[in-house]
């Protein structure tokens, strides 16, 4: 005897069409039980083409594929009533008709989208020839309304979870450097800002390490934009191979990284500042046919667990001990402490 389509062959990997799949196939029970019919199709059109989506009383094999009924009344524009499958010529020798299912009545009504367009349809089928009344008729229609609306609240909740995503993308793209893919000035600010709160209630030393590029100026001038570019790209990597994977890298300003530390004091700051300016000026920096050599200027701060800071001290602090570390010749490491 023919089956209803089993639960589990209409659950899709993707969890909103498994939704979709849940929410239409109570559609097609009712449709089972008013009409009183062993088979209901619900198929969405794909590729121009409807294809079987959920239903009661078919194979499983039979989801995904074209349905020649259903592919009548989208043809037709809806809906299409069949009372005698047999005395159609079109479908006489379907199989689903000579077959196992022997379907004599067909009944099918369109499926409009929310944007207006035929989304597929909905058909009830007999097993003896079939004359559906006209009251009969606009119950199939309430019932695809029905669905109408299941696929409506389906894309309000995909145009939504898009919205939410272009939302976050928008807002990533903002606290991101397009030059180096670090995270900005601004995205530094708010992560501090988060920072403080934790190691103020958890009392930890937390760090900073701001480095300018020396003389990052005079390479821009000299070499041109495109080799500022790559000395940006070539320091935030040679950065990046030093820091831990808990510290966050930022581009602070135009020639500026600003390096964020948890769970560290001053002395293992200044220790990674060390190696941070070993690393830059290790070697030459490629620019096409040329080589330039770079060095870089640190200055670090730290706050101990107990003492009293904000993110903007402690940038400041550190931007102080840059300053003094510039003053003393560059390719230096300063530190102060708040």
């Amino acid at each position: 005897m023919p089956t209803t389509v089993p639960e589990q062959a209409q659950a899709p990997a993707d969890p909103g069409r498994a939704a979709l799949a849940e929410r239409l196939d109570i559609v097609t029970r009712i449709a089972r039980r008013l009409f009183r019919v062993p088979v209901v199709l619900l198929s969405l059109v794909r590729e121009r083409s409807p294809r079987l989506f959920t239903g009661q009383g078919v194979p499983a094999s039979a989801l995904g594929t074209e349905v020649a009924f259903d592919a009548a009344t989208l043809a037709g524009a809806g809906p299409l009533a069949i009372p005698d499958l047999l005395a159609d010529p079109r479908f006489r020798e379907h199989p689903w008709v000579t077959g196992r299912l022997q379907l004599r009545f067909y009944a099918g009504t369109l499926l409009v989208g929310p944007d207006g367009a035929v989304a597929g349809t909905l058909a009830v089928c007999d097993r003896t020839p079939n004359a559906l009344a006209e009251g009969d008729l606009l119950l199939l229609r309430e019932l695809g309304r029905l669905a109408e609306s299941e696929l409506a609240l389906v894309a309000l909740g995909r145009s939504h979870e898009e919205l939410l995503k272009q939302r976050e993308q928008s807002r990533t793209k903002a606290l991101v450097d397009t030059r180096t893919q670090l995270w900005n000035r601004h995205a530094m600010f708010e992560l501090l800002d988060r920072e403080f709160h934790r190691a103020k209630r958890e009392q930890e030393a937390v760090a900073v390490i701001l480095g300018e590029i020396d003389r990052f100026d005079a390479v821009v001038k000299q070499h041109g934009a495109a080799a500022g570019d790559a000395v940006l790209r070539e320091v935030t990597n040679r950065i990046r191979g030093v820091v831990r994977r808990s510290d966050t890298v930022s581009r602070f300003g135009p020639d500026e990284f600003l390096v964020f530390l948890g769970r560290c004091d001053l002395e293992n700051g200044s220790s990674l500042a060390e190696r941070m300016r070993s690393r830059i000026r290790k070697s030459p920096i490629a620019l096409g046919t040329q080589q330039v050599n770079v060095t870089m200027t640190f200055g670090v701060s730290a706050s101990e667990g107990a003492a009293e800071w904000t993110p903007d001290t402690l940038v400041r602090r550190a931007d102080e001990a840059l300053a003094e570390a510039v003053r003393g010749g560059r390719d230096k490491v300063a530190a102060k402490r708040l």
